[in-house]
């Protein structure tokens, strides 16, 4: 990463505003090989900032490129872009944020490249494995139930097939899990929420070898999800504490599992720190901390769920997640709003579901604002 020397002494990642530079030979000759993204040309191709951030993040999760977007969705657009060729197939966890969902739905089938769901389970991805198949998405952490994906296990499935094996790293972030070491091809981040860790920069990430990220990059040049030099400048800030406000809510989120999983108006309670047997030995060889999402159900449905969130006081209904702040969300109204009621069975939102997005405040000021607000929505 960035670090300060005689030439520029300062110790924080300089912005770099410039969209244009003085052109050079070099800068001609780059161009002339078709690689612009290597030249010093125009900012919507690379800028200073940007790159030292990338280098960072490449670091973070072990790979030989990354590659910074103007948010999560756009790294998602370049990753498919640069890996599925039209009349091929993409197999994609059946458990899935529903903005992944939406432009996989939306976008894919379009370019005649078709979208098969799978339980995220090795077994099942070996049986609907396809010599066209090209590209494998799972995440670490389902969305928002907080099952753990045996990225080990799909490597496995995958290591004599030509599809690339993409995770969804964003709840799990490189300080639980770094898949590329469990045999990923690429890591996907949504970098607006814990990279960044502040809710107030919007960025993506895609992590990989550097043939998938050269292609990539150059999608982002061509679409213009290039994100601005203030925002690679602010994730950079961001990332410097990761490691603290990661280990801090994983452990307010795991305290507060454990309480709620023994209260009698909760029936459900998902997050990794509470798993047993097989499922708690997967997520400890393949998860260095359980993370700050978790989520559950209360008694009384959805309607008891509204009057839940609008009792909390030091949680903040909102949507997103990986802030310093606790945010608390309704699925079925936000991320996965218009599925039918099986849809949300099958994804295992049901009734009266929460999802958490634990901050770093006090665990016990937390764990008071959830038993308040779980007496006042009683009936």
């Amino acid at each position: 990463g960035w670090r300060a020397d005689e030439g520029r002494p300062g110790v924080v990642v300089p912005q770099e505003r410039s969209v244009t530079y003085r052109l050079s030979d070099l800068a001609y000759s780059l161009r002339s090989a078709g690689r612009s993204e290597q030249a010093r040309v125009y900012s919507r191709e690379s800028s200073p900032t940007l790159e030292a951030v990338e280098e960072k993040l490449a670091n973070l999760d072990g790979a030989e490129s990354a590659c910074l977007y103007a948010s999560g969705m756009a790294a998602l657009h370049a990753a498919l872009l640069a890996t599925v060729e039209p009349g091929g197939r993409v197999l994609v966890s059946e458990r899935l944020y529903g903005g992944s969902d939406g432009l996989l739905d939306a976008w894919l089938p379009r370019q005649g490249t078709r979208v098969v769901r799978f339980s995220g389970e090795p077994f099942d991805l070996t049986a609907k494995l396809t010599a066209d198949t090209r590209l494998v998405l799972v995440e670490s952490l389902a969305n928002p139930t907080l099952d753990v994906a045996d990225v080990r296990g799909l490597a496995a499935a995958l290591a004599e097939h030509s599809a690339k094996l993409l995770v969804d790293a964003t709840f799990a972030t490189p300080m639980a899990q770094r898949p590329l070491a469990l045999g990923a091809d690429l890591v996907w981040h949504s970098a607006t929420k814990y990279l960044g860790g502040h809710s107030d920069v919007l960025a993506g990430a895609l992590c990989g070898d550097r043939m998938t990220l050269d292609a990539a990059r150059h999608w982002r040049t061509l679409v213009g999800a290039t994100p601005d030099p203030e925002a690679a400048w602010l994730l950079d800030r961001g990332m410097k504490t990761l490691g603290l406000r990661f280990e801090r809510a994983s452990s307010n989120a795991s305290e507060l599992a454990a309480w709620l999983s023994a209260h009698p108006e909760v029936e459900v309670v998902h997050h990794p720190s509470l798993l047993t047997g097989a499922a708690a030995q997967r997520a400890k060889a393949q998860l260095d901390l359980p993370g700050g999402v978790l989520s559950f159900a209360v008694r009384g449905g959805d309607a008891r769920a509204d009057r839940l969130v609008r009792a909390l006081q030091v949680f903040t209904e909102a949507a997103s997640l990986g802030g310093v702040e606790s945010l608390a969300s309704q699925p079925v109204r936000m991320s996965h709003v218009g599925l039918s009621a099986e849809q949300l069975s099958e994804r295992g939102i049901v009734p009266g579901f929460i999802r958490l997005a634990v901050g770093v405040e006090d665990a016990a000021d937390l764990r008071a604002d959830l038993e308040r607000a779980l007496a006042a929505s009683a009936d």
